[in-house]
């Protein structure tokens, strides 16, 4: 039978690591849940973080859908797959 393996994501923060599974749309659900700032709606939310991560890093990064964002932090190095 097959099975999927759930890829595991970590992200440094000030606060220290926080760690994300699950598919894009999970992660955002984990990263909202996780966080200790009040967001409007999940764009708000994926608005905040692109614009957080593009001061932090200098990479652009897109916020318009989870998979897209998701896929700009990870290729910014934000968020880092664990192995």
């Amino acid at each position: 039978s097959y099975v999927k393996i759930m890829k595991t994501y970590i992200m440094e923060s000030g606060d220290g690591y926080s760690k994300f599974t699950g598919s894009p749309s999970q992660i955002i659900d984990q990263m909202t849940t996780q966080s200790k700032m009040a967001f409007r709606n999940r764009e708000d939310m994926r608005r905040t973080y692109a614009s957080f991560v593009c001061d932090w890093t200098g990479s652009a990064v897109r916020f318009h859908s989870d998979e897209d964002l998701v896929s700009d932090l990870i290729l910014s190095g934000v968020l880092k797959e664990q192995k």
